[in-house]
């Protein structure tokens, strides 16, 4: 009798296996409904379609480790990314969606860390739970931080330590039924996809890289950085502060495809403290005069890294990419952070955006 009701339970179940979010979700459900039911805020920017401005697509964050195997076995095993099919000798290129994470070594050096959170969009945030569950025990280290609201999908989010307890990274659950589009997006080849049948992963996106800074000047400062030498317009929070409106939130946009709107988000918490050694990102530029005006706005402000420096825009030109060493306040002549921004053209050999995306 229990077989034949469980069996029976699985043909009423909707595919991601949970039937009361299956049969009490109306197809025109009011947004109060979904958010009940199925976790779901249509007031969450990553619901919404990016800006007209938006930037092409937040590439990769690039980290150093203490521990590489442990590493793989969080980031592939445990949340669900792919293993790229174009590793380079020493180092972890892990998949999600358009986006990586780039891990190598950090040997005898302070590791690297993301000054904030690493937030990923996952198809079923329960199975995020079951693996974490059992991989506290493989790595021997209580991995979840918290148990969170979800925003935009699922039952939950999960706040997770990394193996190391160096950086943080948000799981959600994407929108129910939105796997397939992400999916679709082009993407770095992973190993798994080389697998007959062909096998799927759990992670679907990078999300939003939030960086926490300590007062709402750095804000400020960081929101003119992005102004002048990306020449987009970052959406701007305030909150009131001694009886003046202060920025509280800057957040940079990026649209890579259809059904993906990531975000490089910067928010004010008082007491946050900068780490000493950070990690770096990468941003792609659809544009070839854009790509040129910002490594020219860099070079003017003395903002490149050394290496950009000596070379001629012919050689930066020839490789479709230049790097910014900080984020650095036009206004006041100051560094905000010391994050390294890559930044790269569409015709660089890693994009993997094959077809032209609308954008700067």
């Amino acid at each position: 009798m229990g077989q034949t009701m469980g069996t029976t339970c699985n043909k009423m179940c909707a595919p991601d296996q949970s039937c009361i979010q299956y049969w009490l979700l109306p197809k025109m459900a009011p947004e109060w409904y979904r958010k009940l039911v199925m976790g779901v805020s249509g007031d969450d920017v990553h619901l919404q379609d990016p800006p007209a401005d938006s930037l092409m697509l937040l590439g990769h964050i690039s980290l150093t480790v203490p521990n590489m195997e442990d590493a793989r076995i969080y980031y592939v095993d445990g949340i669900g990314l792919g293993e790229s099919q174009r590793e380079s000798p020493g180092q972890l290129r892990a998949n999600m969606g358009p986006s990586q994470l780039r891990l190598s070594s950090s040997g005898s050096n302070e590791p690297e860390r993301w000054p904030g959170e690493i937030r990923v969009w996952v198809e079923d945030i329960r199975s995020t739970a079951d693996t974490f569950n059992m991989l506290g025990r493989t790595l021997g280290v209580d991995m979840v931080a918290e148990m969170k609201e979800a925003t935009t999908g699922g039952e939950y989010a999960m706040k997770l330590h990394d193996p190391g307890h160096l950086n943080f990274v948000l799981v959600s659950e994407a929108p129910y039924g939105w796997a397939e589009k992400l999916r679709a997006i082009h993407a770095d080849p992973s190993k798994h996809e080389l697998e007959f049948p062909v096998k799927t992963k759990n992670a679907l996106a990078l999300l939003d890289a939030f960086v926490v800074l300590p007062d709402r000047g750095k804000i400020e400062g960081t929101a003119r950085f992005y102004e002048h030498f990306f020449a987009v317009a970052p959406t701007k929070k305030f909150q009131v502060y001694e009886a003046q409106a202060r920025m509280d939130v800057c957040q940079v946009h990026f649209a890579p495809g259809v059904g993906l709107h990531q975000t490089l988000t910067y928010k004010c918490e008082k007491g946050s403290q900068i780490p000493s050694s950070l990690g770096s990102v990468c941003i792609y530029l659809a544009n070839k005069s854009r790509f040129h005006l910002t490594y020219a706005k860099a070079k003017k402000f003395d903002i490149l890294t050394d290496a950009c420096k000596a070379k001629t825009w012919e050689q930066i030109e020839t490789a479709c990419e230049f790097e910014i060493a900080r984020v650095f306040d036009p206004q006041n002549s100051c560094t905000v952070l010391p994050l390294r921004h890559m930044v790269r053209f569409s015709q660089h050999p890693e994009c993997p955006l094959h077809e032209p995306v609308a954008g700067k």
